[in-house]
This record gives C-alpha cells, sequence and structure tokens, in this order.
C-alpha cells in the first residue's frame, strides 16, 4: 500500500469512528425521549382502556385520599371522578376544557363529585411551583378560578425561565389577595399535601398525566366527555 493510500486510509478511520459513535448517541438520546414523553403523552384521544381498580383502592380514596384532594360536588353524588393532574403537562392542558365540562354539566346537575389531586411532573422545572400556587390560592377559597386559569396560560408561564410574577398577577385576574399567594408561596405550605397527592398517585401505579378515574375505572392519558359521561351513567346504573 502506498504512503498516499495509508494517509487515506488513516483518514477514513479518524472521522468514521466517531461520527459513528455521534450516531449512536443520537439513536439513544431518540429513544429516551420518547419513553419520557409516554408520562407526558397530549394524544387527542387518550386511552380508552380502563384499567379497574381494587376494592381496597376505592376505600383508600374514599377514606384518605379524597381528603388531600380539591373537590367540588356533592359528596352523596353517586360517582366520583377524579384527576391526577401536572399543570405544566401538555396533554393535561388539552383535557382542562373537558374536565370544566364535567365540572359544569355532571357536577353542577348532581351525578359526579369531581376531586383534583396534584401529580408534578420532575421533567417540568415549573410544575410544583404552579401546583403550590393554586393551593395557596385555595386557602382564599379560590382554587378552582385560580386553576382554571394556570391552565388557560400554561404555554405562556410554562416557557418562562421565572413564572412567579405570572402566578402573581394571575392571582389578581382570580380574584386572589397576590401578596397572601405570594407569602403562601415563599413559605412552601402546601408542599407536603402536594407530596401526598403524589403518594396516592403512585400507591395506583400511576403511569401518566393526565390519569382520570371515574368511579372504580381508571384511564390514563386524556379521554373525551363523552366517554366518562358514558362510564358516569354505567355506574350511576350499578348502584341503584
Amino acid at each position: 500500500m502506498s504512503p498516499q493510500n495509508t494517509g487515506r486510509s488513516s483518514l477514513f478511520g479518524a472521522l468514521f469512528v466517531p461520527a459513528l459513535i455521534l450516531g449512536v448517541l443520537i439513536i439513544l438520546a431518540i429513544l429516551v425521549i420518547s419513553f419520557r414523553g409516554g408520562d407526558d403523552r397530549a394524544s387527542s384521544g387518550g386511552d380508552n382502556k380502563a384499567r379497574t381498580l381494587s376494592a381496597d383502592t376505592m376505600s383508600a380514596f374514599d377514606n384518605e385520599y379524597d381528603a388531600i384532594g380539591e373537590s367540588v360536588g356533592s359528596p352523596d353524588a353517586p360517582v366520583t371522578i377524579r384527576e391526577f393532574a401536572d399543570y405544566q403537562c401538555p396533554a393535561c392542558g388539552a383535557f382542562a376544557p373537558t374536565a370544566q365540562r364535567i365540572r359544569d354539566e355532571l357536577v353542577e346537575s348532581g351525578q359526579a363529585r369531581f376531586v383534583f389531586f396534584d401529580f408534578p411532573l420532575p421533567m417540568h422545572a415549573h410544575a410544583q411551583e404552579a401546583a403550590v400556587a393554586a393551593r395557596c390560592a385555595a386557602r382564599q377559597d379560590k382554587f378552582w378560578s385560580y386553576h382554571d386559569r394556570l391552565f388557560e396560560t400554561q404555554r405562556d408561564w410554562s416557557q418562562r425561565d421565572d413564572p412567579t410574577s405570572m402566578f402573581l398577577d394571575m392571582a389578581v385576574e382570580s380574584g386572589v389577595n397576590a401578596r397572601r399567594l405570594e407569602a403562601c408561596m415563599t413559605q412552601g405550605g402546601p408542599d407536603d399535601v402536594i407530596a401526598r397527592n403524589q403518594d396516592a398517585g403512585k400507591a395506583i401505579s400511576l403511569r401518566a398525566t393526565p390519569t382520570v378515574i371515574v368511579g372504580d375505572q381508571m384511564f390514563s392519558g386524556v379521554v373525551g366527555y363523552d366517554k366518562i359521561r358514558q362510564v358516569v351513567e354505567q355506574q350511576a346504573s350499578a348502584s341503584d
């Protein structure tokens, strides 16, 4: 082999090996991102295959978990609908109008009770702070108006390096005393109850946000209003 060919071979090896390593790393990164995305899926249809929760799990909700969620509707309603969500999760934002419709129609008509649980995901930098802000608003009896505003403005505050000032602006828009909200957020008072909400989610092997539980039927991801209403009617009939 000539010195010229030897030089070309060495150059090819020096370029090919790093390129091969880089390609492998890119493929691994794509696989990791795809896997993590399963906890934050925003499929418009969601997973309509329900998992039936055990009687022991339902008893835990009735006697323990529901007390640490934010609820609306009569405790005597025939069916309870529960949602585990992350305020910065795009899929949760996509489900928010459905959740509001549930409260406006199924809860208001007495067909269901609705309970919201916090499940901020570690991949979302501002999810915990948003959950704390909403729980602080709840201390002023303004949880739902603030909760709705967080989802309505999700795209804006989630892109900020520090969304605190926007959270305080939302307080004014939601009828919340901003000074009291800021003091509550600074002290981190709701951290404990949010952690207990997360423990409840882990106890049911929560796999995605949002997770919606209609009676004893658990759905992962975004699920449509008509499907939820259908299950509510089925559960109510079964309890008669």
